[in-house]
C-alpha cells in the first residue's frame, strides 16, 4: 500500500499539490451559500433535531462503508451542526463505516480471497506486520487515499482491527476538522474559516509526507 520510488513519490506530491491549489482557488471563489444549495441541507438537518442526527449518522455510516468520501461527510456535518459537533458526528460515522467494511470483508471474504490469492495476501500480511499503526496513519492523513480499498484489504489480513481502527481515528481527525471548518465557513460566509481550513489541510498533507519519508528512511 505504500510505495518506495522517490521520483514517482515526488511527482505525485507535486501533482497533488497543484490539484489542491486548484481546488482551493476554485472553492474560495465559488463555494458560498449563494452559489450552492447546501445551506438548506444543513438547516433541514439541524431543524430535524434527533431525527436529523440519526439520519446523518446512518447515512454517513452507509456512505463511507461503500467508499464515499469522508471529507464530504465532514463538510455536511460542519454545515449542519458547526465545527465541534460536526467533527464528532462525522468522525463517529466514518469510523463505524470503516469498521463495517473491514468486518464484513474479514468475516465473509477473507477465506475465499486467501485461498484464491495466497501469495498477494501473504505479502500484504508481511507488509503490515511491523508498524501497522504508523502505516495506516500515513494513509489516513492523505486527502485522496483509497479509503474503501484499505478497509477491504485489511479484512483479508490477520492484522489487529483494534490497532487499525485506532490509527484510522487519529488519522481521520485532521481532515474531518478541515472539512467541518470548510462547511461551517460556507454556512456563515466566513472567509477566515475557509482560509484556516486550507492551511490545516496543507499541514495535514505535509505531516503525512513527513511520516512517510521517515518510515522509508528507517527501512533503508
Amino acid at each position: 500500500m505504500l510505495g518506495s520510488n522517490p521520483k514517482k513519490n515526488r511527482l505525485a506530491g507535486v501533482l497533488l499539490l497543484l490539484l489542491l491549489l486548484f481546488i482551493v482557488v476554485f472553492g474560495v471563489r465559488f463555494f458560498s451559500a449563494e452559489n450552492l444549495p447546501v445551506a438548506s441541507w444543513g438547516e433541514w438537518l439541524q431543524s430535524a433535531g434527533a431525527t436529523g442526527l440519526i439520519l446523518f449518522l446512518l447515512a454517513g455510516i452507509l456512505a463511507t462503508s461503500i467508499g464515499l468520501p469522508r471529507q464530504l461527510l465532514a463538510f455536511i456535518g460542519g454545515l449542519s451542526y458547526g465545527v465541534g459537533v460536526g467533527v464528532l458526528l462525522s468522525l463517529l460515522a466514518a469510523l463505524c463505516g470503516c469498521a463495517l467494511t473491514a468486518t464484513v470483508s474479514r468475516r465473509y471474504f477473507a477465506r475465499v480471497i486467501g485461498e484464491r490469492f495466497p501469495k498477494p495476501i501473504a505479502t500484504l500480511n508481511r507488509l503490515l506486520t511491523d508498524d501497522l499503526f504508523l502505516k495506516i496513519l500515513i494513509l489516513r492523513l492523505q486527502p485522496f487515499g483509497t479509503n474503501l480499498l484499505t478497509n477491504v484489504c485489511i479484512g483479508f489480513t490477520r492484522t489487529s482491527l483494534r490497532v487499525f481502527m485506532l490509527a484510522s481515528a487519529v488519522g481521520y481527525i485532521p481532515q474531518m476538522l478541515v472539512f467541518s471548518l470548510l462547511g461551517a465557513g460556507v454556512r456563515v460566509g466566513s472567509q477566515t474559516q475557509l482560509m484556516l481550513s486550507i492551511v490545516l489541510l496543507l499541514i495535514s498533507i505535509a505531516l503525512g509526507a513527513y511520516l512517510y519519508k521517515r518510515n522509508i528512511d528507517l527501512k533503508e
